[in-house]
């Protein structure tokens, strides 16, 4: 039933916990992951190959040279042969009830894609991230596209990514935005399961946390350039305008504007204004908080140093 892929790039520390996690699941059904080292220069190799020599009936080891996140889970697509598809980030690990209860969700509502909660693992604690209010339900396609867009908490049927050819984007930060909207264009059903069976571990490395500018934080905008392309214009009208406003306006000015990208900022949120104008009336910003929106008025009016205070004394409060 299930193909799980694991890109695997220098994650010795972590690996062990997130394939022990796979081995200890409580479903037996046909299971099959493909470990895909990405050019690993630590013991990542030696220890995935040390899995699949164990539980051969579970592990594949394969080995490619390093191109990325994106394009090791793109490298291992062909590969796989069961129904559905899971991708999985080496350095994070699931509950172990994760696949048995998507197989009881798969047999009694045939789904096209799952999509479940996570829980944020910091090293001293973990805080459950819901994606969706309510209770496990099917929901629509608005609902999914104002959801957490993360690959590694949906599993969807393996005849979709390859029918229509859903590959990553190589080399772009921010590539699971510019790929997993567009499988409202091919799920007919999606369901959401309330559970955080994925745990995401919050590591000094990561995106929101660098202390230095890199322009590859600018990929955003290309990753939303290609986010609109693939969702139509007119039937999601408003849940594009408040992702647009989301991830190229507020959350764009947490990681830009405390390094002080004036500049790089500006043109973020020009894209935004340029497609948008009236985005002060989008439905879903007008029921964010005041914080939020205040912060993004002042953005939009090139207060920047304002901007950086206020953000500096919420992330104190945070």
């Amino acid at each position: 039933m299930f193909s799980i892929i694991i890109p695997i790039y220098n994650v010795s520390k972590y690996l062990p916990d997130c394939l022990d996690s796979i081995v200890n699941q409580t479903y037996k059904g046909n299971l099959e992951v493909f470990l895909v080292n990405d050019g690993s220069t630590d013991d990542s190799g030696e220890i995935a190959q040390q899995y699949e020599k164990k539980y051969p009936h579970i592990f594949k080891y394969l080995v490619k040279e390093n191109g990325g996140l994106s394009d090791a889970r793109n490298f291992a697509i062909p590969y796989v042969h069961n129904d559905y598809v899971f991708f999985i980030d080496s350095d994070d690990y699931i509950q172990p009830n994760t696949l048995e209860t998507i197989a009881n969700v798969i047999n009694n509502y045939s789904p096209d894609l799952i999509i479940f909660d996570y829980i944020k693992q910091w090293e001293d604690k973990g805080i459950l991230d819901k994606i969706l209010e309510g209770n496990s339900r099917l929901i629509t396609n608005k609902e999914y596209l104002l959801a957490n867009p993360a690959a590694w908490n949906k599993i969807i049927k393996t005849t979709i990514l390859k029918e229509n050819k859903i590959l990553y984007p190589k080399g772009l930060w921010y590539e699971d935005r510019a790929t997993t909207g567009q499988y409202i264009n091919f799920c007919k059903k999606i369901y959401y399961v309330s559970e955080g069976f994925y745990t995401y571990r919050q590591r000094d490395n990561s995106i929101m946390k660098q202390n230095s500018y890199n322009p590859k934080m600018l990929d955003i905008c290309q990753a939303m350039k290609m986010f609109d392309r693939q969702v139509d214009d007119h039937e999601y009208k408003s849940e594009k305008e408040y992702l647009f406003i989301s991830n190229l306006l507020f959350q764009n000015s947490l990681r830009l504007l405390p390094l002080k990208k004036n500049k790089e900022m500006k043109e973020c949120y020009d894209i935004l204004e340029k497609k948008y104008p009236n985005w002060k009336q989008n439905v879903y910003y007008q029921k964010q908080s005041k914080g939020y929106k205040i912060l993004c008025l002042l953005i939009s009016k090139r207060l920047y140093f304002i901007s950086r205070i206020l953000i500096k004394y919420k992330m104190k409060g945070a």
